[in-house]
């Protein structure tokens, strides 16, 4: 994947969104947004810029947008030099995806670079062998920081939705007449041992009846 198409052309942020959106099949913007942990208005022009190359359809009457087939998508990135006229979704996804990951690979020895030099070291020699494993070292790493930024994404995006089934069970509590403080503490109550429940109860009556109440 080195001086091809996708690593010389387009930024890493684009592949990414249209990797996720090919292997997905999801492209809202919201979903990339989460997905890439990134502001709604970036999202919006990473979505804007799939349909302006045909990789995904304008938005329908409630949103939605179709995803563009694999063939229409291979001459939408122009890349056909890059990836075979044969190449199913998976690879141009896993293209895709290093070609992100070779981007970021890139910055990351641009900006150890910048910093050697502002350090006044001298530059080390040429080394073909260090090089190719520096490049690899910076790739997995992108990758491998990828991976768990996207299981924290995904965590959030599980700890969200239980958030939301939790305030629609108590709403509908609510609606049927149930107090819900109340119902909280009950939750709260449930999950401590008895006994300390029992001793704090005691204690709590006990300085009740000491203030008169």
């Amino acid at each position: 994947m080195t001086d091809n198409a996708l690593n010389s052309n387009g930024d890493a942020l684009f592949y990414r969104a249209a990797a996720i959106v090919v292997q997905d099949q999801k492209a809202a913007t919201s979903y990339i947004q989460r997905k890439l942990a990134i502001g709604y208005n970036k999202a919006a022009r990473l979505i804007e810029r799939m349909e302006e190359l045909g990789i995904v359809s304008a938005p329908n009457g409630v949103g939605k947008r179709e995803i563009a087939s694999i063939g229409t998508i291979r001459k939408a990135i122009a890349v056909t030099a890059a990836i075979p006229e044969t190449a199913d979704r998976d690879t141009i996804i896993k293209m895709l995806t290093e070609a992100s990951d070779d981007i970021a690979a890139k910055a990351m020895k641009a900006k150890h670079e910048e910093q050697r030099q502002k350090s006044g070291k001298p530059p080390m020699k040429p080394d073909p062998t260090f090089d190719q494993a520096a490049d690899n070292s910076y790739r997995v790493t992108a990758g491998e920081l990828r991976q768990f930024v996207e299981r924290m994404e995904r965590l959030e995006a599980e700890k969200k939705d239980i958030a939301d089934q939790q305030k629609e069970v108590m709403a509908e509590a609510k609606a049927r007449g149930y107090d819900t403080k109340v119902m909280r503490k009950v939750i709260t109550l449930r999950k401590r041992d008895k006994d300390d429940i029992a001793e704090e109860e005691a204690v709590l009556e006990m300085y009740k009846e000491a203030l008169g109440m």
